[in-house]
């Protein structure tokens, strides 16, 4: 997920997001919220899915955004970060 504004026109991507609640539910304030005060955000998204050939229509509430990225080593200067398996992660045994 990124936003940056240039002049008045706001940019903003989120991935896993429907397109229209980025563009209709979203604005540039919503990423520094998530990002500086570590808030969580929900949204409510309508998709259509097949299982086993049977199309579905679902309203989903997802978590949207999260400050927590449970993908990689945060150091704790909470800037610094390395891919979990990382040589330079102190292991403690």
């Amino acid at each position: 997920m990124y936003s940056y504004l240039v002049g008045n026109k706001e940019y903003k991507k989120a991935k896993g997001v429907k397109t229209n609640v980025v563009k209709n539910e979203i604005n540039h304030q919503n990423y520094l919220d998530v990002l500086n005060n570590n808030k969580t955000m929900h949204h409510q998204m309508n998709t259509i899915r097949s299982e086993s050939h049977q199309i579905n229509s679902y309203h989903l509430n997802k978590v949207s955004w999260s400050p927590y990225d449970d993908k990689r080593y945060i150091l704790e200067d909470g800037i610094t970060s390395y891919a979990y398996g990382n040589y330079k992660i102190v292991r403690w045994i």
